[in-house]
């Protein structure tokens, strides 16, 4: 039992001696500086940054609703490219996070399916708002979610037409009203 205690000492220790040292260490590290030093904050030095950020708050909050349009303007006629990322070529769900990303500042999963099951879902399209999600089942894509669009008002959507790339479509048009498999609204 006794030498049950000393080795629990023995760890305690231990252990206060490796703190010890990894703050001598990491003292040392910073005097010579070559520590980690914390990562600036947003402030005078970067207002640039800080004027962006505000005004992805706004329209997170629905007091610029100009933004979304201004932003899909930005990437229509990006050409359409399966598993592209960049404005070189991208796919539906590429085009959808940059457009959520660079309007509201929100970061969405890589995929259209990884998509489909965020938010709120929304039954009727009648309350569609932009910002809001809308999917399809496309045939040859087999079953399930294979394309995702921005809903940008009006009944019209922003997605990567994998034959025009980036575009706005209705969607009441026959090819996107008979595949139209629901909505989901990610934004307060």
């Amino acid at each position: 039992m006794e030498r049950h205690q000393n080795s629990a000492y023995l760890s305690v220790g231990t252990l206060v001696l490796f703190i010890g040292a990894a703050s001598l260490i990491a003292a040392s590290l910073t005097a010579w500086g070559c520590g980690v030093a914390p990562a600036p904050r947003y402030g005078r030095t970067n207002s640039a940054v800080v004027r962006e950020l505000e005004t992805r708050q706004r329209a997170f909050h629905g007091s610029d609703e100009g933004r979304l349009s201004r932003v899909v303007e930005g990437y229509l006629g990006i050409p359409y490219k399966w598993g592209g990322t960049t404005r070189r070529g991208m796919d539906c769900s590429a085009l959808a996070r940059a457009v959520i990303r660079e309007t509201y500042g929100v970061e969405l999963p890589r995929t259209s399916r990884q998509m489909y099951v965020l938010g709120t879902p929304i039954s009727d399209r009648t309350d569609l708002r932009p910002g809001d999600l809308v999917f399809f089942r496309i045939a040859y894509s087999g079953t399930g979610i294979s394309h995702v669009g921005v809903y940008v008002g009006r009944g019209r959507f922003a997605h990567a037409s994998q034959s025009r790339g980036g575009v706005v479509d209705r969607l009441t048009q026959p090819y996107f009203d008979t595949r139209y498999a629901g909505a989901r609204r990610i934004l307060p």
